[in-house]
């Protein structure tokens, strides 16, 4: 019965509150006000030219966009974590195993519902299948969960041994960023032991799965896979409510913050929300701030700073 439920109800449950917060946070942050832009050259999208003020009355000419430059760029980061491996190199080595762990795990993910659909229609997805593609299928299934394990354990373990002895590293964590590394670790290692000591074939997981798939979830045949599925469960709830959510930030980061360079139209959607902006009115003061009055206010100067009488 329990292991029904955890690969069953449980499961859905997770998918479906997975999905939701996490489309619930991404209108919630197409909803926010303009963020302030950093307005840091070269941008991407302007390809080899790095920067559209290099070009004489660059004002009346069509934008240039290189989404190939831009692409580029993305991959370079997400895939490699390029910053982390120039800025922070022993950082990254924790960083990048622990990217590449999640990413080909979400592909093995892909790769087990691939399977599962095969062997609804009668394609047996093993080593000695007669189908070329269901053996692809297997063997890509086996190179990609096997490598999940191994790179994601290994770096949240890196991670977490840095936090622990570098005393910057160590300074700046708090007991969530300890958390979300031991649930990593408890959530690869455990993929790991499954798979070594009770579904090295992924069969087990990739049967549970076509169950999910046709509406008929079965009580999963091992205890190892059903502590393995717990784990991912708990994992898929807890990651939209965390840090971890900065991977849906970062696109907006990016965009709208890093290379966001689009010029301010007359009566343009843009010029409209900066208006409204600057009827907001500051709750606090400083030396640069004055008391009262809206944001067009303070830009215009003349209001009492803090220390000064008027």
């Amino acid at each position: 019965m329990i292991s029904w439920f955890i690969g069953g109800p449980l499961t859905y449950f997770a998918i479906a509150l997975f999905l939701f917060k996490t489309i619930a946070t991404v209108s919630k942050y197409l909803k926010m006000p303009r963020h302030l832009r950093w307005d840091l050259y070269p941008v991407p999208h302007q390809g080899q030219e790095g920067s559209k003020y290099q070009k004489v009355d660059f004002a009346g000419l069509k934008p240039h966009i290189s989404l190939y430059h831009e692409l580029k760029e993305m991959s370079q980061e997400m895939l490699f974590i390029k910053r982390a491996f120039i800025h922070n190199p022993k950082v990254w080595k924790g960083s990048f195993p622990l990217h590449m762990g999640l990413y080909l795990g979400t592909a093995w993910l892909v790769l087990l519902a691939a399977g599962a659909l095969l062997e609804i229609n009668g394609f047996q997805v093993t080593a000695a299948s007669g189908s070329t593609l269901a053996g692809v299928v297997y063997y890509i299934t086996l190179f990609t969960g096997i490598g999940s394990f191994v790179a994601g354990l290994w770096g949240s373990a890196v991670l977490l041994w840095l936090r622990t002895t570098d005393e910057d590293l160590h300074f700046i964590s708090d007991y969530v960023s300890y958390l979300n590394l031991g649930l990593m670790i408890l959530l690869f290692g455990m993929g790991l032991t499954a798979w070594g000591l009770a579904d090295p074939s992924f069969s087990i997981i990739r049967q549970q799965v076509t169950g999910l798939l046709l509406l008929n979830p079965l009580s999963v045949q091992s205890p190892l896979v059903t502590a393995a599925m717990l784990v991912f469960c708990v994992f898929l709830i807890y990651l939209p409510f965390s840090r971890m959510m900065h991977f849906v930030g970062k696109y907006f980061f990016y965009h709208n913050i890093m290379w966001d360079d689009e010029m301010m139209q007359r009566n343009s959607p843009m010029e409209q929300d900066i208006a409204a902006y600057l009827q907001y009115r500051p709750t606090w003061s400083a030396a640069h701030i004055g008391k009262g009055g809206t944001w067009g206010e303070q830009a215009a100067g003349g209001l009492p700073k803090d220390g000064e009488q008027k």
